[in-house]
């Protein structure tokens, strides 16, 4: 079969679709996929965003909820350190203050404190947040991972997962 037909298939091993290229030793990434360690760096600023809006969480949660949060809390502030501990080992430094969307998540969890109380009622917000971080980890595993990569990556998506499904989101 001429690789030519099977482009409908996968764009990636079609012949004009460009050649691979090594970004980490042993990884080939097909151009147009991003760098590897540029998604990695992207999930370690959604979990640090993360981090802010549930140590926000926990300060203002009712008692009955403050132990899922900080069960939320003590993973997210795990994976940083595992993603942190990654990016270093390949010549990045890691952000060390997430982005402007955390500092909303956290501005926003105190207003919400101020007419409500902090509970078992978030979950649903709890859900999209973890929902974005899933989607960035699933993002970073798309990118031609190298196998350490994967394997953490994977591994931090079933620990939220648990997470989730242990709290009823």
């Amino acid at each position: 079969m001429d690789p030519k037909d099977i482009k409908h298939l996968n764009p990636k091993l079609a012949p004009d679709a460009g050649e691979p290229i090594e970004t980490m030793p042993g990884v080939q990434q097909h151009p147009g996929n991003g760098d590897p360690l540029d998604k990695i760096a992207e999930v370690h600023t959604r979990v640090l965003d993360t981090i802010a809006g549930f140590k926000k969480f926990s300060e203002k949660a009712e008692p009955e909820f403050k132990p899922v949060s900080d069960a939320f809390l003590a993973t997210h502030q795990k994976h940083e350190r595992e993603l942190a501990d990654y990016l270093r080992k390949h010549g990045r430094e890691p952000g060390d203050d997430g982005s402007f969307f955390g500092t909303v998540n956290s501005s926003l969890i105190e207003i919400r404190s101020w007419f409500e109380d902090i509970s078992d009622n978030v979950m649903d917000r709890v859900a999209e947040g973890e929902k974005h971080v899933l989607d960035g980890y699933e993002d970073a595993r798309n990118t031609g991972q190298s196998i350490e990569a994967n394997a953490m990556l994977a591994f931090h998506i079933k620990e939220i997962n648990a997470l989730m499904r242990a709290h009823g989101t």
